[in-house]
């Protein structure tokens, strides 16, 4: 028997290319391709998946950590739907 593993979405920031704001994206995989949605506009996106995606996500969040001390803003992307404008 084929036991498949539920991954679970993942939580990331970034600037939605659709309605231009910095927003929590949710990343949803399924076999080789995952679904990377905007939380405040639902624009989505497909994207290809392997195991290496996930640890870019990682490198991504640590990136926004750092901005954080130039805009404290982003500390404020928490949940679903969050969003801010830095321009």
């Amino acid at each position: 028997m084929i036991t498949k593993r539920e991954v679970k979405p993942i939580l990331h920031r970034q600037k939605c290319k659709n309605c231009n704001f910095y927003t929590v994206h949710r990343v949803i995989p399924a076999g080789e391709k995952a679904v990377d949605t905007c939380t405040h506009c639902q624009h989505a996106v497909e994207i290809p998946w392997d195991h290496e995606i996930k640890a870019s996500f990682k490198n991504k969040e640590k990136f926004f950590k750092n901005l954080e001390e130039l805009y404290p803003e982003l500390r404020d992307l928490k949940n679903p739907g969050d969003h801010i404008s830095l321009d």
